[in-house]
């Protein structure tokens, strides 16, 4: 028990004092929720059954007083910012008498664009609350309705909970693995993930599972891009550095929002580029945050037709070029790629070019810009105003985020965007780029200049468990909870490790459903309505939780999980000029164990030697990464020891290690957060270009494709989308348009532009919101209270329906229905509905509406192309809501379990 909770326990700090001091940070130990918003109210409220459940509810009023003398004694540490938002910036905070009574960001050094400090954003400065929430999952806990004899899984979601041991619930957990393996084989066990066939090394240890396989995040790029058409789909090398934006005359961003989804350093240096004269264009079906803050000007495409618009403009620029001889690099097409006329045909496909589709030679059909406005809704003007930026004559750099790949029918898009490039001959040379630009890395490419890999100290256990990974049990997401009720699927590839492939019919037999802390698959997969279904079908659900997240809302036993603050935590890469280093910030809070912990328990439960499955300690584990650090020599090239360990080191935290000598103290990269290289304009990193080896030798440094070069035609992509085989389509060499299963055209009756809209007649799509990193943080107080929980609508769209800001919105699919508050909009197209991603669901059972607005909940199965996940062009219609209004979400009562 921490020293914190023990003092809180005792009565050595007062609800008054504590308050203050901790800047009611850790306002769960005294059991508060920080759910007021506007009239700074504190509400103490559960929302648990009363028979199980202490009932807290009261109004306390926020105390405003000055806090005196707090940082006399305290000391500041640096701790995790460890979600995936992009971002991973510097957090720092103080601790005093065990609590958390202050938080900053980077100050290690001055802050400039050369060498910024590496800031936190509003999420980082909530992780407070994801340690010390009021709502954490404190104890185990078992469904009330639940026994091994009686699994009675139509209670899931609805049942009341209680508390039990952990012994009771390792039992619980060991007994029915055991009891599902005998009875059904390991196959029967699924764990919700993306991709990752190494998420749960429980089951690995205990004979393997089936795992899921969605597209999520990176969308039709993960359909071997690199190995068919050339262009890598993501990585930290994949665009210039950051320095040679300055070059640049334009910078297009396409689907790409880093003040939002990459918030931190990235959006730094987007900033400095405007302020040194380079222009910026947004392609996005809304006027994002980073085009305001860029002056940008808006491309305004509909979501899911970006296949179309880029068709349009390599047409353009074919035209423009041959009116001024100026606008196609004929020389770096030429050198550079493969298959875009039928002069420099692929001798896979050489009966088809991209130029001839493009010209409407195959389906008469010219791909002009007449052609594409009907279909994107972007105007004649601006796409022949693309096609002209994208000029040889003009330094572009060319960003696409995966926004737009996340779409029904954006299989071809990765192809016509890099012909787009090349046409324009946008890469191996100063100021000129087009590539992904994603995460932490957005606009800033290269090898890391610092980085870990980790040592391998520390005592191994002489006997091995075989690991068993079940690679060919993948279900894809789409396919997923229909699976659970069928037992049919078609593997097509498990995305993030071997990427796509041939696919082939597979069955299933799902009896268990297991949810580990780094996935919250039942909320941000596709068909969430049927995945509940599915979850209520099932023999046996379990979830590691800090929270009631929806993973742990519909399982049978939760287990708490320890957050990072709380557990030796370690080392990573937030971006190529910056590792960063966490330390332990408290211990467990209550009865939490961290998830190593956990895992020991149920394999020692399931007579298997844990020590042989984590040979190491979570302490040891974490000195490895840290004495692994290295920085990049920027003038050799070779990576050198960063961290000095020293006998003392080995010593004081009691582990196995040898001397080392580096550029800092072990003591003084840990208390800096970290180590960052330092960066000066003009600097020899400053001339990273990306595919800079391909473009300055092809010959010897190939790219991945099987012709090495670009292939703009490629028959590897046609067959490799055609052996998939989840639908009738038949793909082509080159790059066409594809009229998505669900899309702009979809919103028609029979599907023809210009006709009478049909059931669903708008478009929705998800975006990233600041105030979550997708799901995380839906449950924090203070970012409910600064950024709500909208529908973001045309005010036009909007006004016509007699709908005004704030009002409560019914938005529908044929899949299902949510609620959310109104706002509206100029800076949206008009047709399109955006719903921000990854708020957990909240179902009201008599209606079958999702109160919460879940963006997953109106997504359903809808197979098309390979597999891939059409989270951003759905069908939908929306209406002003007749029933009772939504109350702004931060005034909804937390999810708060404290028992008798």
């Amino acid at each position: 028990m921490s020293k914190l909770i023990d003092k809180l326990a005792n009565g050595q700090i007062s609800r008054r004092s504590f308050l203050k001091g901790s800047a009611v940070a850790t306002a769960a130990i005294a059991g508060l929720s920080l759910v007021g918003c506007g009239d700074n109210k504190v509400n103490e409220t559960t929302q648990a059954p009363e028979e199980t459940q202490k009932d807290t509810t009261a109004e306390v009023p926020v105390d405003h007083s000055p806090i005196v003398d707090i940082e006399e004694g305290g000391e500041w540490k640096s701790a995790a910012c460890w979600h995936n938002c992009g971002g991973r910036c510097m957090n720092k905070v103080m601790i005093k008498d065990g609590m958390v009574v202050r938080q900053k960001t980077d100050d290690t050094h001055e802050d400039s664009f050369d060498f910024p400090q590496q800031r936190g954003c509003v999420r980082g400065k909530a992780q407070q609350q994801q340690c010390f929430g009021p709502d954490r999952i404190k104890y185990p806990m078992k469904r009330k309705g639940w026994s091994p004899e009686n699994p009675n899984g139509a209670m899931r979601g609805k049942d009341e909970w209680e508390r039990i041991s952990w012994d009771e619930a390792i039992k619980y957990v060991a007994d029915e693995f055991k009891k599902i393996k005998a009875k059904y084989g390991n196959e029967a066990f699924l764990v919700g993930n993306y991709g990752s066939l190494y998420s749960d090394k429980v089951l690995a240890a205990f004979g393997g599972y089936t795992s899921t396989a969605d597209s999520t995040s990176h969308g039709v790029y993960l359909l071997n891009t690199a190995t068919t058409i050339g262009l890598p789909s993501y990585g930290s090398n994949r665009t210039n550095d950051r320095m040679d934006m300055l070059n640049a005359d334009y910078v297009i961003l396409h689907a790409a929002n880093p003040a939002w989804s990459a918030a931190g350093t990235p959006s730094y240096h987007f900033i400095r580029a405007k302020e040194a004269g380079v222009k910026f264009i947004t392609i996005d079906p809304i006027y994002t945050q980073s085009a305001q803050a860029l002056d940008a000007e808006w491309v305004p495409v509909r979501t899911g037709t970006d296949t179309a618009l880029f068709l349009a403009v390599a047409y353009e620029m074919l035209q423009a070029d041959a009116a001024t001889g100026d606008v196609v690099d004929w020389d770096f097409m030429k050198k550079y790629t493969i298959g875009f006329d039928a002069e420099h045909a692929n001798p896979q496909c050489p009966d088809v070019n991209t130029r001839d589709y493009i010209e409407g030679k195959y389906d008469g059909i010219v791909k002009d810009a007449a052609w594409a406005s009907k279909i994107t809704g972007v105007s004649v003007d601006q796409i022949k105003m693309l096609a002209t930026v994208l000029g040889k004559k003009n330094n572009v750099w060319l960003l696409q985020n995966f926004g737009a790949a996340r779409c029904n029918g954006a299989e071809n898009l990765p192809q016509i965007f890099l012909t787009v490039g090349c046409l324009g001959g946008h890469m191996g040379k100063k100021g000129n780029c087009t590539a992904c630009n994603y995460h932490a890395n957005a606009g800033n490419g290269g090898p890391a200049l610092v980085g870990s890999s980790a040592k391998s100290w520390g005592k191994l256990t002489e006997e091995t468990v075989e690991m068993t990974y079940l690679d060919r049990n993948v279900i894809p997401g789409p396919q997923v909870w229909d699976a659970c009720f069928t037992g049919k699927y078609r593997n097509v590839g498990n995305w993030y490790n071997s990427g796509a492939y041939a696919g082939y019919d597979m069955t299933c037999d799902i009896h268990c459903i297991v949810h580990n802390i780094q996935a919250a698959y039942l909320q941000t997969g596709p068909n969430q309505k049927v995945g509940i279904e599915a979850h209520r079908k099932m023999d046996f659900v379990v979830s590691k939780a800090q929270f009631m997240t929806t993973n742990a809302k519909y399982s049978d036993i939760i287990l708490p999980v320890a957050a990072s603050w709380e557990k030796y935590a370690g080392t990573t890469s937030s971006n190529r000029e910056f590792l960063l280093c966490w330390t332990k910030i408290t211990d467990p809070m209550f009865e939490s164990k961290t998830d190593q912990d956990i895992d020991c328990l149920l394999l020692d439960a399931l007579g298997i030697n844990s020590t042989a499955v984590y040979p190491r300690t979570e302490k040891q584990t974490f000195f490895n990464q840290v004495a692994g650090a290295w920085v990049l020599n920027q003038e050799t090239g070779e990576k050198e020891v960063l961290v000095t360990i020293t006998e003392e080191d080995i010593k004081e935290w009691g582990v196995e290690g040898e001397v080392q000598e580096g550029k800092m103290s072990m003591k003084e990269f840990i208390a800096n957060g970290g180590y960052q290289a330092e960066r000066k304009l003009g600097d020899k990193q400053s001339e990273y270009l990306n595919h800079s080896a391909f473009i300055n030798d092809p010959v010897a440094s190939p790219m991945k494709s099987p012709s090495g070069l670009f292939e703009l035609c490629s028959q590897a992509k046609a067959d490799l989308f055609n052996s998939i085989g989840l639908t009738d389509y038949d793909f082509k060499a080159y790059p066409e348009y594809m009229v998505p299963v669900r899309g702009y055209e979809t919103t028609f009756k029979n599907g023809e532009i210009d006709g009478e809209k049909g059931e669903y007649p708008f478009l929705l799509f998800n975006p990233h919101y600041i105030r979550r990193s997708h799901t995380v943080f839906d449950n924090c107080s203070w970012l409910r209270e600064a950024h709500g929980n909208p529908v973001f609508l045309n005010a036009s769209d909007a006004k016509a329906k007699g709908i005004a800001m704030g009002d409560t919105v019914k938005i529908w699919t044929e899949w299902g229905a949510v609620l959310r508050q109104a706002c509206l909009m100029e800076t949206i197209r008009p047709g399109q509905v955006g719903i921000p991603h990854g708020c957990w669901v909240d179902v009201d059972e008599a209606t079958g509406i999702d109160k919460a607005g879940s963006d997953n909940y109106l997504l359903g199965t809808v197979i098309s192309g390979c597999g891939v996940t059409g989270y951003n062009n759905n069908n939908c219609n929306f209406e002003k809501y007749d029933g009772p209004a939504l109350v702004d979400d931060c005034m909804v009562p937390a999810r708060i379990f404290d028992f008798e």
